[in-house]
């Protein structure tokens, strides 16, 4: 593969596309931005007042040449603007965001109440430090609750559809809220937990270091509001799942041990594989469906394997997992 610029002079040169993405993906990304940078009409924008929001949109880029550009909400923090990405994964991305702030502008008194009646904050605000603070947290739980009100799919393309999905998500809104502040109660109370065990079981480096990562990996600073809320429901379990493992441990000797030892090397083939994809794609900014999709099955395979009586939502196994990631 070889890259070119505007005038045909090469700028880079592999056998691997993904490597000339990863080496100059975020200069293009920059150079595309650059060139349509947003019109004042579109930004500082608090309402939907910019019409109907097309899927793709023809660009030029100098010389006469034409590409597809993909237009996207982009969050301001008080206000919103529409821009122009190069790609429909960047643009989604970023539009999610954008357009979850266009909704909190519209219920920004009601979300006022919201913020001053969330259950447990105080509480959950403390098993969160080790992560971040009570705002941080606080923010998460406000805007978890508007992504459970409004950014059902399909997602508005219109001032029309915009303004019938807030009808729709505004009853709705203070009792998605306390729902979620049970949830994540529930998982920081189970996490704290966890964090207190994991201690007394330090003679079994292996598990116990396995176990560090797994925890490392679900709980991120943001992992509220950025894990799919079909699969922040899945965290008691897999808290449970360790949980169950650990007293396994104890309670086995040298047994338990050896048998924990065992279930682990046949997970671990299947962890590392996920990773290191994980880690390319990370550098080269792109994501992967079926690579979510897989993440979340390994999650089920720890619960099979360690904590079979927790049962699974889907059938899961090493060898099942084995033949996707073949198929990937």
């Amino acid at each position: 593969f070889r890259l070119l610029d505007e005038n045909g002079r090469q700028l880079g040169m592999s056998r691997k596309l993904s490597e000339l993405r990863a080496e100059w993906g975020r200069q293009a990304k920059q150079e595309f931005s650059d060139l349509h940078e947003t019109p004042r009409e579109y930004s500082g924008m608090r309402d939907w007042t910019f019409g109907e929001l097309p899927e793709r949109i023809e660009v030029g880029v100098g010389d006469g040449q034409r590409l597809f550009g993909h237009p996207g909400l982009v969050d301001d923090g008080d206000s919103v603007s529409l821009r122009v990405f190069g790609s429909p994964e960047e643009a989604r991305q970023a539009h999610r965001w954008g357009l979850l702030r266009l909704f909190m502008l519209q219920f920004r008194e009601q979300l006022k109440y919201v913020e001053r009646n969330l259950p447990g904050l105080e509480q959950m605000a403390m098993q969160y430090l080790p992560l971040g603070t009570r705002d941080e947290l606080r923010r998460q739980l406000l805007d978890l609750s508007c992504i459970r009100a409004c950014l059902a799919e399909p997602w508005p393309t219109d001032a029309a559809s915009f303004q019938a999905r807030c009808l729709d998500a505004r009853p709705r809104l203070t009792l998605l809220a306390q729902e979620i502040c049970r949830l994540v109660g529930q998982i920081l109370g189970d996490w704290q937990t966890l964090r207190k065990k994991l201690p007394t079981c330090k003679v079994y480096a292996d598990a116990v270091h396995d176990v560090e990562e797994q925890l490392h990996r679900l709980f991120g600073k943001r992992f509220v509001v950025e894990t799919p809320f079909e699969r922040l429901q899945h965290y008691p379990r897999y808290l449970k799942a360790i949980s169950l493992r650990l007293e396994k441990l104890k309670a086995g000797g040298m047994q338990g041990a050896a048998r924990d030892a065992r279930l682990l090397a046949e997970l671990a083939p299947l962890a590392t594989n996920h990773q290191r994809r994980a880690s390319v794609l990370a550098k080269q900014g792109v994501r992967d469906d079926q690579l979510d999709q897989f993440r979340w099955l390994l999650e089920e395979l720890r619960v099979q394997l360690f904590a079979q009586e927790l049962r699974t939502p889907v059938p899961v196994s090493s060898k099942r997992l084995q033949k996707m990631w073949e198929g990937m």
